[in-house]
């Protein structure tokens, strides 16, 4: 089969190709005690029959061959990967990163990438939450290494509340240091989605999560949205892997926790059914509506400012002063914060949802609250503070635009889990 350098053979469709791996798996008597076929290949490390590792394997190629479609012709973004030649010395020139935690859902989603030959760099974050988390991380490092995949655990330093909030910001700014622009496979199904619908409902904003998003000029590629949790459980029992069972996945003091032991059960037993398939269309749905109303804003992405750092909060923020313009300084200039064109940013519907990803590329937090006193700033303006939205930042009404500054309390709340 030809290989077309993206390491996703495509001589065949996958279900064929699948059954051609699972037929002659390494338990059909033709292999040797190395593993190595008598056709001198590498046997598969899945068994003959493996339905819910096929089901990983589907979608993670279609996430992957539609990615590759809408950007495979950005010859910027080939030609920075085609020669980032440190990267590809330390990291064996993967074009992906995966993040895996030792779970069944994480691992299900590296074994597929493993058997789809796949170009990635697993990483396993370690928060340090919890004894044995380095354990955990270097064993889920090593179980990827069997299947021939690069791995590494890197440690981080959690700070902020709410912890569960303040882990995944410390986690997705590690991923995104380590990848630059290469694509950060999460692991994300469709429970996770319908999770989110509720938890994003009860803030009083609906939400859902896209197959590919932006997390602070950083992409985020969810392959495994359209499939469930049981099928990433069953594959692991189906390639023999005893997968990791994080402790704070059962304790329902965690909003997310308690949705999924606590309010799910019971829309099942009210609609006498499956109560997450149709929340997962719906989040669908919401995603296809807000994906298409971003595209009537399209002069909002080229006049977002996407800087590396915030400068120091005004201390009011206002409109243009009227005091006559003193000489120009001989100081360096100070870098411009990230701002939104007020004016570009047309009526509410489509303001929220512009000034909602705006604050998501750049980490801060995404409420109810805040979209409300965004939109103040634009309607009703009538000199009110900076607004807090997490992560030490504050969204302020500078000039006719938004604009995002360092908060002046010194907030180190981390951003919700409303997007990611």
């Amino acid at each position: 089969m030809r290989d077309d350098g993206t390491g996703l053979d495509d001589g065949t469709g996958l279900d064929d190709r699948a059954r051609l791996d699972n037929a002659t798996g390494s338990d059909d008597g033709t292999g040797s005690d190395d593993g190595t076929r008598l056709d001198g290949r590498v046997a598969p490390f899945w068994p003959r029959r493996s339905p819910h590792f096929l089901q990983v394997r589907t979608a993670l190629r279609g996430a992957v061959q539609r990615w590759r479609d809408e950007h495979g012709g950005n010859k910027h973004w080939a030609d920075k990967h085609g020669t980032d030649e440190r990267w590809a010395e330390e990291h064996g020139g993967a074009k992906f990163v995966i993040a895996v935690s030792g779970g069944p859902d994480s691992l299900a989603l590296a074994a597929a990438a493993a058997a789809e030959k796949l170009p990635a760099h697993v990483v396993s974050i370690d928060h340090g939450l919890q004894d044995g988390s380095r354990a955990v991380s270097e064993g889920a490092i090593g179980q990827v290494g069997q299947w021939g995949l690069s791995g590494q655990v890197i440690s981080v330093r959690v700070v902020g509340e709410p912890l569960e909030a303040a882990a995944r910001h410390a986690r997705y700014q590690a991923l995104g240091d380590l990848a630059g622009d290469r694509p950060i496979l999460l692991a994300h199904t469709g429970d996770d989605q319908a999770e989110t619908l509720l938890l994003g409902l009860l803030r009083g904003k609906a939400s859902a999560m896209g197959e590919v998003s932006d997390y602070q000029g950083h992409t985020l590629l969810r392959p495994l949205l359209g499939i469930r949790r049981a099928h990433t459980v069953g594959a692991c029992r189906e390639l023999g892997v005893a997968a990791w069972n994080d402790p704070h996945n059962t304790d329902e003091a965690f909003r997310r926790v308690a949705i999924r032991r606590q309010v799910l059960p019971l829309l099942d037993q009210i609609i006498g059914g499956d109560a997450t398939a149709p929340l997962v269309r719906a989040a669908e749905l919401l995603r296809q509506d807000d994906d298409y109303l971003h595209t009537l804003t399209p002069k909002l992405e080229r006049s977002t400012a996407a800087t590396e750092q915030c400068t120091e909060p005004a201390t009011q923020p206002a409109e243009p002063s009227t005091q006559p313009a003193t000489k120009p300084s001989t100081e360096p200039a100070t870098q411009q914060p990230p701002a939104l064109e007020i004016a570009e940013l047309g009526p509410p519907p489509l303001a929220r949802r512009a000034i909602a990803k705006f604050l998501q590329q750049h980490g801060a937090r995404v409420s109810a609250s805040t979209l409300e006193a965004s939109i103040a700033f634009i309607h009703d303006w009538h000199g009110q503070g900076a607004v807090s939205v997490g992560n030490g930042l504050e969204l302020a009404r500078q000039a006719g635009k938004l604009v995002l500054l360092h908060s002046s309390l010194g907030d180190d709340s981390q951003p919700s889990a409303s997007s990611t």
